[in-house]
């Protein structure tokens, strides 16, 4: 599905109008990048789930750091809870995609990607951060981001989960006494032919 919510023509031109240049989080000068970290779930146009957390952010786009960047040009959802606990969505497509960077000390994986459309909930919180904005509020393409992927998503992955938890098998089991100190020992029945001892005494169960 095409995220885009105006014609490119009509985008650039809006770009224009507001004094600045196109290309998001790709024009580093013009917005000023702010360190907030934020856990970020995304999902491509493949439906797969991706994991990262927001590393700094701008007016119009973000930089996550992840272990599977998505692809330069590729379209994702991204998802968040802010800080206030308030569940957030965007919509953005990836400018930059950094696969086995290190720096001295860790990784530098992950994409940077240009904001198409957030939430009203995202732009308060953008606002709280950067104050006025210089380019447009992208929480006007609210309805382009259709309903909410986490719920589906969570779902989905509770599903999985509990796939993966081995299932508890009851053991068939008998109290046997003994015969020495009478201690009353609960084995499994299969243990039974293997000459197992009481617990307290040490004696052999089975004769």
């Amino acid at each position: 599905m095409d995220i885009i919510t105006v014609e490119t023509v009509d985008r650039f031109v809006f770009h224009l109008m507001h004094g600045y240049q196109p290309g998001g989080c790709m024009n580093k000068r013009k917005f000023k990048r702010h360190h907030k970290r934020l856990e970020v779930k995304f999902k491509g146009a493949d439906k797969s789930i991706g994991r990262g957390y927001v590393k700094d952010l701008s007016e119009q786009g973000v930089f996550i750091k992840c272990r599977k960047p998505a692809p330069p040009g590729s379209s994702i959802d991204i998802t968040t809870t802010l800080p206030d606990g308030v569940r957030t969505r965007m919509r953005g497509v990836v400018r930059r995609s950094v696969k086995g960077a290190y720096s001295l000390s860790h990784s530098m994986d992950g994409m940077g990607v240009e904001v198409l459309a957030y939430d009203k909930a995202f732009s308060h919180f953008l606002h709280s951060i950067v104050g006025e904005f210089k380019g447009p509020d992208l929480s006007m393409y609210e309805t382009s981001l259709g309903a909410p992927i986490v719920e589906n998503d969570e779902k989905q992955e509770q599903a999985v989960r509990a796939s993966l938890i081995p299932e508890k098998k009851e053991v068939e089991s008998v109290v046997v006494a003994c015969a020495n100190c009478g201690a009353k020992n609960r084995l499994p029945k299969a243990r039974l032919s293997s000459m197992p001892k009481c617990g307290k005494c040490g004696m052999f169960l089975i004769a």
